[in-house]
């Protein structure tokens, strides 16, 4: 994902991280350090490497949901 989050895709985004994320959360990306919850959000705020690469992992995994892929995985490593 490069350039800009759609406005209607960062509220999304935002709003889970806002209800879905832990307090105690903390996330390592490639090299970039770790980041709490708060520093997550911050990074989603200002579109910047950390928040897109965030955005583009959240809209994969709500597309693996919707598409069903995400419940096949689950049911085929039982």
């Amino acid at each position: 994902m490069k350039g800009k989050i759609d406005p209607e895709i960062k509220k999304l985004i935002l709003w889970r991280i806002d209800t879905g994320v832990p307090e105690h959360f903390k996330l390592v990306m490639g090299g970039k350090g770790e980041v709490d919850k708060k520093e997550l959000r911050r990074h989603v705020e200002r579109e910047d490497e950390i928040g897109l690469k965030y955005v583009e992992m959240e809209l994969k995994f709500i597309k693996a949901l919707s598409s069903g892929e995400f419940t096949k995985m689950l049911v085929a490593d039982d």
